[in-house]
């Protein structure tokens, strides 16, 4: 039973951690005046560090479905961000590249991004980041060992 209440209390501790993030970092966008949305930001970000990425893979990596990925590519595709370029094998799958804009703007904000991030990283030392940083990941992978997201 205490194990029990432990991992809840753990578990509300991550989801209100994840929403804080979201609202802090919405909010910092707008304050900057910023041309793309976090949730855009780190789509591009995962592109540039990920050339030639394809849209499904974009959504496994990202852990968002088919639909969420294509809205938010699509958004991307019409600001002149990203742009869909025909995969050599002939098949109708699309390589996702992003733009010389998409570039601009992604180094734009990106330090911008690490600002916000530094502060709520702050006093917080190297090891307890990756200790966290390990348990995260055994609990993203707990998550898509039991969770088949339609990517």
């Amino acid at each position: 039973m205490k194990n029990q209440l432990q991992k809840n209390l753990i578990s509300n501790e991550i989801v209100s951690c994840a929403t804080l993030i979201k609202v802090l970092t919405l909010r910092e966008f707008k304050k900057l005046d910023l041309e793309i949305t976090p949730e855009q930001f780190v789509l591009l970000d995962a592109i540039v560090n990920n050339e030639k990425i394809y849209q499904r893979q974009l959504g496994e990596l990202l852990g968002k479905d088919r639909a969420n990925i294509a809205r938010l590519l699509k958004i991307l595709e019409n600001k002149g961000l990203i742009e869909k370029t025909p995969d050599s094998n002939g098949k109708q799958i699309n390589r996702i590249v992003i733009t010389k804009k998409g570039k601009t703007i992604r180094n734009k904000i990106l330090p911008k991004i690490s600002i916000i991030r530094e502060n709520y990283l702050n006093n917080i030392n190297y090891q307890e980041l990756i200790n966290c940083f390990t348990i995260l990941n055994k609990i993203k992978n707990n998550i898509a060992k039991n969770t088949k997201l339609q990517t």
